[in-house]
């Protein structure tokens, strides 16, 4: 079977390595499994470094659509894994009406116009990363036949030395030390409500002094947070430690993982996290739930709830034994329910599924007569 994932987007977000780690695995399966993606973009390079061939796509329509109409005709499937590919897919597909499988990993209600509406009905499949996308789908209008749950995965063997990640981390920040370092990694944008972890940083401050918050990750409000940084007095609490590559690396440095946004799809972090042994708070946002288990394997406070969040940071850094046993919980359902080996399997199943389909719409078995049994034979 050949599949071709397609995402051109020019960052690296959880979308991008769920692709690398879907055609990596799918690949040692014995698929050839491809990536069509913008040329220069860490995706490409990160591709290519893995050994999976890529294909140069445009970076917006409608310049996208002839090349990846060439490309579509040597694949059996095309899996798009980003809302703006899935636009150019089906463009794209037109008139070959090729399989289509799109990813859906964000929280996002589509957009309600006629196009967006039409895009959907024109794929074959839509992949949800969680069951709560699953339902924000289900309300805008899509049917459950159409739908299906796969959960994103993550891997568990890219981590870093414990004492190395706090000599980078230190490096990054200068912060001392002997202190506890409660992590964050995410983009500095609104959703993930950073703004609402600073202000439980101010409260963890005024009860502890030897905790350290360390924000990994860039974006537009970085600005912003860094004001309000100054407007709290946490200048010796809080630090940014900007964008870093391949950032859950540096995971096992932490005592402690925060997880503040207002909605999530998943928040595969958190099963970074897991699976590197650092125990988690979160906000209840989205998927983060079925992500993390609350009081099983992390702690869970309600959206918005600084004092909350708060209070569920230091409980685990009050209570050694609390948090490790929740981390090791944490880490064994990482290991049998979110593995990558389990996520490539079941997308192929999926593509079988679909192709199996396909091939029934374009062979369809004869209706039988009216009053003639199937299989009956008419004798003259």
């Amino acid at each position: 079977m050949r599949v071709l994932h397609v995402n051109n987007e020019k960052t690296w977000q959880g979308g991008e390595r769920q692709t690398l780690l879907t055609a990596e695995e799918q690949r040692r399966r014995g698929l050839d499994s491809q990536i069509a993606c913008r040329p220069g973009s860490l995706l490409e390079e990160m591709a290519r470094a893995a050994g999976i061939p890529t294909i140069a796509l445009p970076t917006a329509l409608p310049a996208a659509v002839p090349p990846l109409r060439r490309a579509a005709r040597s694949f059996d499937v095309l899996h798009c894994q980003t809302g703006r590919t899935h636009s150019m897919a089906v463009l794209a597909t037109l008139t070959s009406r090729k399989p289509l499988v799109v990813s859906r990993r964000v929280h996002i209600v589509p957009r309600d116009s006629w196009f967006t509406r039409w895009k959907y009905r024109r794929v074959d499949r839509i992949v949800c990363s969680s069951r709560w996308i699953e339902r924000v789908l289900r309300d805008w209008g899509l049917p459950l036949e159409q739908m299906t749950v796969i959960y994103d995965a993550v891997p568990g063997d890219a981590l870093v030395p414990r004492e190395a990640c706090l000599a980078e981390l230190r490096e990054r920040t200068r912060v001392t030390a002997g202190r506890k370092l409660i992590g964050n990694i995410a983009a500095l944008v609104g959703h993930k409500d950073h703004a609402m972890l600073l202000h439980a940083a101010r409260k963890i401050a005024e009860r502890r002094r030897d905790v350290a918050v360390i924000i990994v990750g860039d974006g537009p409000l970085r600005d912003d947070l860094v004001r309000l940084r100054r407007a709290l007095d946490l200048a010796e609490t809080v630090h940014f430690a900007g964008f870093v590559p391949q950032a859950e690396r540096l995971l096992p440095g932490f005592d402690v993982f925060a997880m503040a946004s207002r909605t999530e799809g998943l928040g595969t972090i958190v099963l970074d996290a897991a699976m590197a042994g650092v125990p988690v708070a979160a906000t209840s946002g989205g998927g983060l739930p079925e992500a993390v288990l609350h009081e099983r394997t992390g702690l869970l406070a309600p959206v918005g709830d600084a004092a909350a969040l708060a209070d569920a940071l230091l409980r685990l850094l009050d209570d050694p034994a609390l948090a490790q046993r929740l981390a090791r919980a944490a880490r064994r359902r990482v290991e049998t329910e979110f593995t990558v080996v389990d996520m490539a399997r079941r997308y192929v199943a999926l593509y079988e599924t679909v192709l199996e389909e396909h091939a029934r719409a374009r062979h369809p078995r004869p209706t039988p007569a009216p009053g003639r049994p199937a299989g009956s034979l008419s004798v003259r």
